[in-house]
């Protein structure tokens, strides 16, 4: 067949906006309430272990969603369990050993951030977030791939909502100590979902499956760019605790990345979503046109409401700070607009992303997070020290901008 229009998945995409809604509420408690609760300082603390545990988690288990979308879209529904009962058990083994080797870097890292001030306890706590959210990061999108998209959705509303409510239960009694704890709760309670969400998916009769003729790589290459994507998101904040920036910018980096990862999160996963109807119409009708249409419609959807809300947000980012969180965050304003302009390209970065996927070329995602990492890294070492919070932004800019414009020079590299 030739290709034909290729539908947008509607109903997917309004279950995923729901989702996205209830997860907006969740966000913006987790960066509107909880500064407020433990004022720029602690925030700063919270902010670090926060960037580390859910940076980890996502690294490990970032290429997820494309590789099982792209692996099980294809197939009927019994070959589908087989399948990822197969697959998720020889992924999770692997990124179980990248885990392992993220963790005790993080230590290291730990040890050395705030001059013995990150007491044993809270390493402990942080390992055990990351350990728990990397599985539950890998049953989430299990479920995206078996399509369902209702335990997906739902992951990052309940575990920041936890992550909120332990740790304006647990603050006022522990102090700094509580409020990490509450992360490694909110990661148990994903994981909880997780299992709830995929338990039905398996097999009755023990299969054994080899993965998937390519997945494995696939895998592979896709865990390697979330890797180096985490850096590039994540690494606002312990970019300012390394440069000795101070817990006041260290709370201010980490205010306005949180910012703009909520925007870019939501627009990646909304892509997501559309990826297994994609794949599924390219495996089946040859609609490889068509397929590709499909994320370009919904990038270009997500662009129509993003760019205006970082441009709103950008103008009015100081009177925003200060009502929002008090005037002892009103410094991140500088910060804010920065990291806005970063959301603005979310959709061009994650169309750029989620074509890899559907084109079977893992390794343009690769190369893009590889120059995202690298300009974000030569940024952050010259604009940190001087900077503080805003020079942190920057280099997160510079990296989404490199990792979007690689991406595309790769993919039209062979097209």
């Amino acid at each position: 067949m030739t290709d034909r229009a290729v539908a947008l998945p509607r109903r997917a995409l309004v279950g995923s906006a729901a989702g996205k809604a209830l997860e907006a509420l969740t966000l913006a408690a987790l960066v509107l309430v909880v500064p407020r609760a433990l004022g720029p300082a602690d925030y700063g603390g919270f902010a670090v272990a926060l960037a580390v545990a859910t940076g980890i988690a996502t690294a490990t288990g970032i290429g997820g969603p494309a590789l099982f979308a792209r692996v099980l879209a294809p197939l009927d529904e019994v070959r589908r369990r087989d399948v990822a009962r197969a697959l998720a058990l020889r992924v999770g083994r692997t990124r179980l050993l990248l885990l392992v080797a993220l963790a005790a870097a993080a230590v290291v890292v730990a040890a050395l951030l705030a001059e013995g001030d990150v007491g044993t306890l809270q390493i402990a706590l942080v390992a055990a977030a990351a350990l728990l959210g990397a599985a539950a990061s890998l049953l989430s999108q299990l479920a995206l791939g078996l399509e369902r998209t209702v335990a997906w959705s739902l992951r990052y509303p309940l575990e920041n909502g936890v992550i909120v409510a332990g740790a304006l239960v647990l603050y006022p009694t522990v102090g700094l100590d509580g409020a990490i704890a509450a992360i490694a709760l909110g990661a148990a309670a994903a994981l909880a979902l997780g299992i709830a969400g995929t338990r039905p998916a398996a097999p009755r009769r023990r299969a054994r499956l080899a993965a998937p003729a390519g997945a494995l790589r696939f895998a592979r290459l896709q865990t390697a760019g979330g890797a180096l994507t985490q850096t590039v998101h994540r690494g606002a904040a312990p970019a300012c605790a390394l440069a000795g920036a101070g817990a006041v910018a260290t709370g201010h980096a980490a205010i306005a990345a949180g910012a703009a990862l909520a925007i870019t999160y939501a627009v990646a996963q909304t892509l997501s979503v559309a990826l297994p109807g994609a794949v599924r119409a390219d495996a089946h009708h040859r609609a490889s046109a068509g397929a590709e249409a499909v994320l370009r419609r919904t990038a270009a959807l997500c662009a129509a409401v993003v760019v205006p809300v970082c441009a709103v947000g950008a103008v009015a980012a100081e009177p925003l700070l200060a009502a929002a969180l008090g005037e002892s965050f009103r410094g991140a304003a500088d910060a804010l607009r920065i990291t806005l302009l970063a959301a603005a390209l979310a959709p061009l970065w994650a169309l750029g992303n989620q074509l890899a996927a559907l084109r079977g070329r893992p390794g343009a995602s690769l190369a893009g997070a590889g120059a995202g990492a690298a300009a974000f890294a030569a940024v952050a070492l010259v604009a940190v020290p001087a900077d503080g919070a805003a020079g942190a932004a920057s280099a997160m800019l510079a990296g989404v901008a490199a990792a979007t414009a690689a991406t595309f020079a790769a993919l039209r590299a062979r097209a």
